[in-house]
């Protein structure tokens, strides 16, 4: 089957590779549509400058089921499915306690282990979720990270609700699915970028306003902000937008330090919390909230899987709005 590869010396390969094999618990799944994450370019990168071996990206996946193992119960071939990247191993302390998110004996398709970036990707039975026959797989894709990543932010940690002053930094594709969510909840959004055509893209989405950093300080009392950049910037300024119990919410990771005294975190019961990944109790909730129309991702590009090279160098020069998708198979 076609995939595309990162390699060790940093470029990106079109190759033919073995369709993968199911275990009695996998289904193999025919992609339709794979998102294309800025993360991907954080793993590019990790293959070109560490050891990490060359790599099947694609953690944002929607196809369909061609075929399943022995013991497979939940999905059948010819369903269009939606794939949760994460590969929870189900029996460490982490998985027992439904914090699959947090697993660290399961495995990550497109991370370590390949993914959607090929015609096929092979999945474990209880990591594929239903989708209606009539959903567009390239807006659902994007819904296996930005859209469960997002919701993890904003409901799950940030708590998110009715007339809440949500802040979002940072409207990529993972900000703008964070837009729709806290709207869904019935709070108020403003998104700091610095991006006017993100911007625009954000109050398409549903933000009464958009601004660019420096405007941000006018911004006050927030319930929930929610960092999708990573910078000591955006800690900074996160931090002073909060109000009284207000809470701010790391996604993205970095290693600028910020001086933080216990007082800082202390304060007005000011709440710091970091959100890794999702769970496919995230990936159901922003399925269902995409068949109710009150999720759509915003996917400004769609691309062969032929021409992922110039998608991700278009990622990393900023010229992409929302999400791009590469499609492997025609739907």
């Amino acid at each position: 089957m076609r995939a595309v590869r990162f390699e060790a010396d940093g470029s990106i390969r079109s190759v033919n590779v073995p369709v993968p094999q199911v275990e009695p618990d996998d289904v193999l799944v025919q992609v339709l549509a794979a998102g294309v994450c800025r993360t991907d370019l954080h793993l590019m990168d990790e293959v070109r400058f560490s050891a990490r071996p060359p790599l099947i990206p694609g953690h944002e996946i929607a196809g369909r089921v061609t075929k399943v193992g022995s013991d497979v119960y939940l999905s059948k071939a010819g369903d269009l499915v939606a794939v949760h990247f994460e590969q929870p191993c189900g029996q460490c302390r982490q998985c027992r306690r439904k914090r699959t998110n947090l697993c660290r004996d399961g495995h990550s398709l497109g991370f370590d282990v390949q993914g959607g970036y090929a015609e096929h990707v092979k999945a474990r039975q209880d990591t594929v979720l239903p989708l209606p026959a009539d959903m567009d797989p390239a807006l659902a894709a994007p819904l296996g990270c930005s859209g469960a990543t997002a919701y993890r932010a904003v409901v799950a940690l940030g708590n998110a609700g009715e007339e809440d002053l949500v802040v979002v930094l940072g409207a990529g594709g993972v900000g703008l699915s964070a837009v729709q969510i806290a709207k869904s909840q019935g709070a108020r959004v403003v998104v700091v970028d610095p991006r006017e055509d993100a911007r625009n893209a954000a109050l398409d989405a549903g933000a009464e306003s958009a601004v660019p950093p420096e405007e941000a300080k006018d911004v006050h009392d927030a319930d929930v902000v929610v960092d999708f950049v990573g910078r000591d910037s955006t800690l900074i300024l996160g931090r002073s937008l909060l109000g009284v119990g207000g809470r701010y919410v790391a996604v993205a990771g970095g290693s600028e330090p910020v001086p933080m005294t216990a007082t800082d975190i202390m304060e007005y019961g000011r709440a710091y919390l970091g959100s890794y990944s999702s769970t496919m109790a995230d990936l159901a909730r922003v399925v269902s909230l995409a068949e109710a129309g009150r999720l759509r991702p915003v996917v400004t590009r769609r691309a062969p899987l032929e021409e992922a090279g110039s998608v991700l160098q278009d990622l990393r020069d900023g010229k992409i709005v929302g999400r791009a998708v590469l499609e492997p198979t025609a739907v």
